[in-house]
Parts: C-alpha cells; structure tokens; sequence
C-alpha cells in the first residue's frame, strides 16, 4: 500500500505550505480497517504537512485513545464527559453536529457513515455526504442444510415468527429452532441498513408482537465468532466478510463457520450499489465519509484526504476490504 501511496503524492496536488495538524475520524465499524488503511498511507506518503492522521475504533472507550489534539482530550480523554466515542452508541453525525453546536469540541474532522444512517427528515441533512464507496449486507448463517438462497419473503417471515424452525424452510434439509440475532446498539450501522434495506421493518419493535422478544442481540457487529448458537441467523456485511477472509487485508477471520447467504437469487453486492438499479441486490447500498460545511476553510485538509481516497487510483485499497465501486 506504501507503494500506491508514494505514487499518489505526485498526482494529489495538495498545498505543500499547509500546516501540520492532527486530523481524526469515528463512526463506522464497518469501515474502521479500510480507513485506517488509507489514513496511514495518506499520512506517511501523500500528505505534504506532515499531519497526523487518526482513525478511531467505533465505540472506542473514554481514555482509550491518546489523539493528542485538545479538543479530543477534552471529550474523550480520561476525564472528558463522554463516555465511548462515536459508535453504536452515539451517531458520528450527530457528534458533527455537536461540535457545530458548542455542545462537543471540535474533534472529529469526518465521519465514517453507512447510508442507512442517514435520515432525510432530520438536520443530518446540512451535513456533507461524500459517497466514498459501495457494500452490501446480508444474512448469515453456520448452519448446515440451510439453503445458500432465501427470499426476502422468507427473511421477514424468519424475523416475524411465520417460520420458527430450519425444516420449515423450502429447501431446507436442516432441522432445529431458528435464533434470530441482530446486532445491538441504536447506531449500529449493521442492524440500521439490515433493518432498513432487506426486511423492511424492525423486528424487536412492539409491532412485531410476542415475536419481538426473541431476537437476540449479536455481541459485536460482524462477529460470528461471538455468537454460539448452531442454529444462529444474523446479518452480515459483504466487506467485514471478505476482509476477514483476505489475508491481504490483515484483518483477523472473525466468522466463526458462518457463510454469507445470496436474497432472491442475488448475491451481495450484484447489480449497482449506488441507487436505482431495480436488478441489483437488495441489501445494496453506499457508504460515505462526511463533513460540517460550516467549518468552511477548516475542511481544507479533510475535503483533500476523502478526494483522494475516493479517487480511483484507491479502489485496490477498498476492493481489499470487500468494498465495491
């Protein structure tokens, strides 16, 4: 990746009078590695200032990260009053806003952001969304005997209680009460485009009923290893799967015997991943990197890094964490 870096350098065309600064990004889990990745690279090979460019864990505890930006100290540090930083617990957007508003310091720079966060009716939308790259959720499952092909209609009626055990599925040659998961956390960027985008409605919402009580909270987003039940669904992302898969990546293998399954004869990722293509697959969707406009010229150096790693020349970076164009 130093490689693609240094050969970047000469293209970016960044000022090189800009002045050193610490640069940090939260939110997303799903795309933590792929930013800490180009984080790293733009840091050691691209960016002419000599900044420090950091990316932070999602949901990374009070203390746990030494920035040494002030602003960060403040909220974050050991004795700032936020208690994780931008996560499943607490909207990375929101924090921008935040800061806009004088309730947090000026912290975060951008944020790592799945679309289905992204709430059209809210003040979200003052927000700048720079649509960086395209992935893809699904539904997973260890479970031998399980078709690799569910429909939509059988995933919502999997998460309505219609059907209960493996051998009720069409094709099914395995047999055992089905445990629904879905990651838990209100800003969990897993569970709100599995939600939003294949089943269509929240299934531990009291309109699902008795049903809602059994859907368990999966321990971690993308962790199959954490979750022991043979008989488990849950969703997956089409990038944490291949990363894990990868070694390229560096990612440690965190499926635990789980295997992506395919939604009316689609596989994750099929099709356009940007919008209006009515063949693509249905857990399809972008995933953005965004910024407060009203920071003005201090977004210089951000506007500079997400440019250059949405450019195409960075698309071998993305494609080695499962990212789609």
């Amino acid at each position: 990746m130093a490689v693609l870096g240094t050969a970047m350098a000469l293209v970016v065309g960044a000022d090189a009078s800009a002045v050193a600064d610490t640069h940090v990004n939260g939110g997303a889990y799903t795309l933590e590695d792929v930013t800490r990745m180009l984080t790293t690279d733009y840091e050691a090979n691209v960016d002419p200032s000599g900044s420090v460019w950091i990316t932070v864990g999602s949901g990374t505890s009070r203390g746990g990260i030494d920035t040494h930006k002030a602003a960060c100290d403040a909220d974050y540090g050991i004795h700032g009053p936020a208690s994780r930083w931008p996560g499943i617990e607490y909207s990375a957007t929101r924090t921008l806003l935040d800061q806009r508003a004088h309730i947090r310091e000026n912290c975060l720079d951008f944020a790592r952001v799945s679309g289905a966060t992204f709430h059209p009716d809210s003040d979200e939308t003052s927000l700048t969304w720079v649509r960086v790259a395209g992935d893809a959720v699904t539904w997973a499952t260890g479970k031998a005997g399980v078709p690799s092909n569910l429909t939509r209609g059988q995933l919502q009626d999997i998460y309505r209680c219609n059907f209960t055990d493996w051998s009720q599925i069409p094709g099914s040659s395995a047999s055992g009460p089905i445990q629904k998961y879905l990651p838990t956390g209100r800003y969990s960027d897993v569970r709100a485009v599995f939600v939003q985008y294949v089943l269509g409605f929240d299934p531990t919402q009291p309109a699902n009923g008795p049903c809602a009580a059994t859907v368990a909270d999966a321990p971690g987003e993308n962790r199959g290893d954490y979750v022991t039940s043979p008989n488990a669904i849950l969703p997956y992302t089409k990038s944490a799967y291949s990363a894990q898969k990868n070694p390229l990546s560096g990612v440690p293998d965190h499926t635990g015997g789980f295997r992506l399954g395919n939604i009316d004869g689609r596989v994750p990722g099929q099709g356009r991943t940007d919008g209006g293509d009515p063949n693509a697959f249905v857990g399809n969707h972008s995933v953005y990197f965004v910024y407060d406009p009203f920071r003005g010229a201090a977004n210089a150096a951000t506007v500079d890094f997400i440019n250059w790693a949405k450019d195409p020349a960075q698309r071998v970076v993305w494609a080695t964490y499962g990212f789609l164009p």
